[in-house]
């Protein structure tokens, strides 16, 4: 016998026929991919997604924390535009994770085709009481200064970091020959550039009794880091010491680099013995200073006798 199928029946027997028998199921939805925002170091900073792409990613990271939206799903193939704002005193270092490619831009497109995790790197800005070193120190008790007498210290300081000291505080303590603490002061040192050295002189309070002198960093503050001391130079400079006045009388010609005029360059001028000890240290300030033009200043310094070298460097710009 023969039978008749119609185009239908046809169709569905050749169904069952492809399937092996098995139901048919509903595809999934899209595919997703997860994209996770997290910071490294000691510094903070904002990261945020451009608009016009959701869920926004909104996250703050100090160090490891983050806090905010700092993850977030979207379609598989979507581009997100990350935007990193360093906070107050912090240095965005550079991408690493997922995002590595974008290196220190600020601004890091990641594309969404797995799980992503984009890590930022963050430098605090800040520089420790350790890092900054007392290369060169001496103290001169002096019975009449002013009448009293009076402890004159003498103390240069470098900055062996890559970041700008805008002041450190360093500290002098007396002692007598057995040891016991007379007296304690301190003095600001700064601002100091990077891999460079500043010289300071103070006062301290006097007894007589002073044998020894002990100093060390107490305290570093960092974080403007503004360093505008290439708008002048050294031109000229001249030193003289006067044994029989027992004075150090110094002179420098400054030079305006800068476009607009200068209302007080800083000059530092410090003294140094045969093996590179510092001496005494001074400061004179020269100006104002028309853009483009040389203005001259001079000093006296404190005279001991052992003076061999001096050195004048840019201190500060106002």
């Amino acid at each position: 016998m023969r039978y008749q199928y119609s185009r239908a029946a046809l169709v569905l027997l050749a169904l069952g026929a492809c399937s092996g028998g098995d139901s048919l199921t509903t595809p999934t939805g899209d595919a997703t991919a997860t994209l996770t925002v997290a910071g490294a170091g000691a510094g903070s900073a904002h990261v945020a997604s451009a608009p016009g792409v959701d869920p926004v990613v909104s996250c703050d990271l100090a160090g490891a924390a983050a806090t905010g939206t700092c993850s977030a799903t979207y379609p598989i193939g979507t581009v997100v535009q990350l935007t990193i704002t360093p906070g107050t005193g912090a240095t965005f270092t550079g991408w690493t994770g997922d995002a590595a490619s974008c290196g220190t831009a600020t601004s890091c497109s990641v594309t969404m085709s797995t799980n992503q995790t984009v890590t930022a790197g963050l430098s605090s800005g800040t520089v420790s009481s350790t890092e900054v070193q007392v290369v060169s120190s001496d103290f001169y008790p002096d019975p009449s200064f002013g009448g009293t007498g009076a402890v004159i210290w003498v103390v240069e300081v470098r900055n062996p970091t890559s970041r700008m000291v805008d002041l450190a505080e360093i500290e002098i303590t007396t002692h007598d020959v057995s040891g016991a603490v007379l007296a304690t002061s301190s003095t600001f040192v700064g601002p100091i550039p990077p891999g460079q050295s500043r010289v300071s002189q103070d006062l301290a309070d006097y007894t007589g009794n002073e044998a020894t002198a002990s100093f060390r960093v107490a305290d570093v503050q960092t974080g403007s880091g503004v360093d505008n001391l290439g708008g002048a130079e050294i031109v000229s400079s001249d030193w003289q010491a006067d044994a029989t006045g027992k004075v150090v009388n110094w002179s420098v010609q400054v030079r305006n680099t800068t476009s607009t005029e200068l209302q007080d360059v800083a000059i530092e001028f410090s003294t140094y013995d045969a093996t590179g000890k510092v001496v005494a240290g001074d400061m004179a300030f020269v100006g104002p200073i028309a853009p483009g033009e040389t203005q001259s200043g001079e000093s006296i310094a404190q005279y001991h006798g052992t003076e061999a070298t001096a050195k004048f460097q840019v201190a500060r710009i106002e």
